[in-house]
């Protein structure tokens, strides 16, 4: 029986050069207690199908449909249907405390007192995965993680009590194992609920996991739909089989180079939020026009040291030396190479392309905003710094016509290409990529990564390439270091690390990986922290002994020293003699997880 079935469904919108087709007669099922997904490209339809379905779209658009039906009936958008968005921190209001929004949503779709709608919130919360439900209901938004915020969202849309709920893109932003955990509870939320769910995204190995049968969008049509099966071992569409082999992408690994000197040396650099939060005694180093890879977790201290490294973050403790020379005095004060360094030599491309882009101004302006930043005290003609604004808007695969549009009329691939081109107008030695391409579909993402590899190959430019997906950077980069909860967890070359692990949390990342194949993506589960752990002094034990299958007696007491070993360096105590036993001379290390 079809809960949700939607008959050739079109969108047009009224615009100011005429009507603009969006959706073009699509049409789709969910049956009950079933799991369905659309999949498709950025610009594929997917979101506008939704926002149509849900009775949200702007007035501009003209939305026409034979059938939009919830258990035979015409759909009521936010009784019958509930939505979990993308961006979770967006769709909770920010001033008020968690437990307020469920309680006032649940009182909106049920008659209860009080003291009961508190209770099914708690419940709601606990069915979610929250472990402390009651201190849960007592915080804001902005003081949960990103996974934790997905949660709070899903409790919400449970709060609606509806039947069927359409999760629009729900894990882009988060890491695989968040990812992996979301996906297993929206499983469980079927399960117990008896709800139907529609997942949307350009993520092929998020739709592997979780969906039975899949519809394939491309520019506002659904061009194939079958059984997961049919869909990604016999897949007929060159387009589906096209998102299938970028999804796969390659088991590539950049080849060894000759070795360069450091350009930027970290030297046991700590910088801390309360007791916490933060990074604590980092040391690595980036070589001259190499690409160097920063992977983790959500909250793993990524972007705090990416912060550091471009001066917005004075480090509490630690060197920081460029070419060899100090950047900061004893007192955290920049050195005058560390004022010259952060004038240009070091840039970032942020992973929110829209956000990080001045909306009132075109991307001529941001450009040569940027370049008069660069030539301060050199006054250039406006006619030289326009033909610079045109050069490396072709250098990023734009044209000079784009200098002339906002940030709006781009879309997301062209947004994060103006990122690009802003960071390359200051002619930087270091390029800090943060999660720039994670909210991209493998298909942009494909182009963007293959366009800063040749611009960085081109202009020997080194990078320091942030992200949390180690398949995207297993393509890119030659050596690696992986954090856990803001300590050095392990590092080395890329590929032996990717191939063959040595820490246990580093195993847990790649075995979080999502594959494009629902065989092997459904047998994926999740990994937790054990809220519930031996009482131990957290300060001290290791930041990973709450998931480790490996923990010794010793991980709950003090936290590793990093272990070197040729090219590979780990922290973790199953690689300390002192703990494993004397070793013979000659010995070779290999992984002992």
């Amino acid at each position: 029986m079809s809960i949700l079935e939607v008959k050739n469904l079109s969108v047009q919108y009224h615009t100011g050069n005429g009507e603009k087709q969006v959706l073009d007669r699509v049409s789709f099922f969910v049956e009950k207690g079933e799991i369905a997904g659309i999949v498709g490209e950025s610009g594929s339809g997917k979101s506008t199908a939704v926002l149509a379905v849900t009775g949200l779209l702007e007035k501009s658009a003209c939305v026409l449909s034979e059938k939009i039906d919830v258990c035979g009936k015409p759909a009521k958008p936010g009784r019958d249907i509930a939505v979990i968005f993308q961006d979770s921190l967006n769709s909770l209001n920010p001033s008020v405390k968690i437990g307020r929004q469920l309680v006032e949503t649940i009182r909106i779709h049920r008659k209860c007192t009080g003291k009961e709608a508190k209770e099914r919130a708690e419940e709601l919360l606990d069915l979610t995965g929250f472990h402390n439900p009651k201190l849960r209901m007592r915080q804001y938004p902005f003081e949960l993680s990103g996974g934790m915020r997905q949660r709070a969202a899903i409790a919400v849309a449970l709060a609606c009590e509806p039947r069927v709920i359409i999760a629009d893109e729900p894990t882009t932003a988060l890491d695989a194992a968040v990812q992996v955990q979301i996906l297993h509870l929206l499983k469980r939320v079927v399960k117990e609920t008896k709800a139907s769910l529609l997942l949307v995204s350009h993520d092929m190995g998020v739709i592997a996991a979780l969906c039975s049968r899949v519809y394939v969008m491309k520019s506002g049509r659904i061009i194939e739909h079958g059984t997961a099966e049919q869909i990604f071992y016999e897949p007929v569409q060159e387009y589906t089989k096209k998102l299938l082999k970028d999804t796969k992408g390659t088991n590539y690994f950049p080849a060894d180079a000759a070795e360069e000197p450091p350009l930027l040396k970290l030297e046991h650099v700590t910088k801390m939020f309360g007791t916490k939060e933060g990074i604590r005694d980092i040391s690595l180093e980036i070589r001259t026009g190499e690409v160097y890879a920063l992977a983790g977790e959500s909250g793993s201290g990524k972007t705090t040291l990416a912060r550091v490294l471009t001066g917005i973050l004075t480090p509490d403790q630690g060197k920081i030396r460029y070419r060899g020379e100090l950047m900061y005095t004893g007192n955290g004060k920049k050195t005058e190479v560390g004022k010259n360094v952060w004038r240009g030599k070091i840039q970032m491309v942020f992973q929110d392309s829209y956000g990080s882009l001045n909306p009132c101004m075109t991307t001529g302006q941001a450009l040569d905003e940027a370049l008069r930043m660069k030539e301060k005290g050199r006054k250039a003609a406006a006619g030289e710094r326009r033909k610079k604004v045109e050069e490396v808007l072709c250098l990023t695969g734009l044209s000079p016509r784009d200098a002339d549009r906002y940030p709006y009329e781009l879309s997301g691939g062209e947004r994060q290409r103006i990122g690009i081109a802003r960071a390359l107008i200051m002619e930087p030695e270091l390029l800090i990529c943060d999660e720039a391409f994670s909210a991209l579909d493998v298909s942009t993402r494909k182009q963007m990564m293959e366009l800063l590899l040749d611009i960085q190959k081109t202009r020997k430019i080194a990078c320091l390439f942030i992200s949390h997906d180690l398949s995207l950077i297993r393509q890119v980069s030659r050596r690696i270091c992986i954090l856990c909860r803001g300590s050095l967890a392990e590092t080395g070359e890329t590929k032996d690390v990717c191939t063959n692990p040595w820490h246990p949390y580093t195993k847990m990342l790649l075995q979080s990986d999502l594959p494009p194949e629902p065989l092997k993506a459904r047998k994926i589960t999740p990994v937790f922290v054990e809220e519930n752990e031996r009482k131990a002094d957290r300060e001290k034990a290791c930041p990973f002994v709450g998931s480790c299958g490996y923990a010794l007696e010793c991980c709950h007491e003090k936290r590793p020293e990093t272990f070197r070993f040729g090219t590979r360096e780990t922290a973790c105590f199953l690689y300390s003699e002192e703990q494993t036993g004397k070793r013979a001379d000659g010995y070779r290390m290999t992984s002992q997880i």
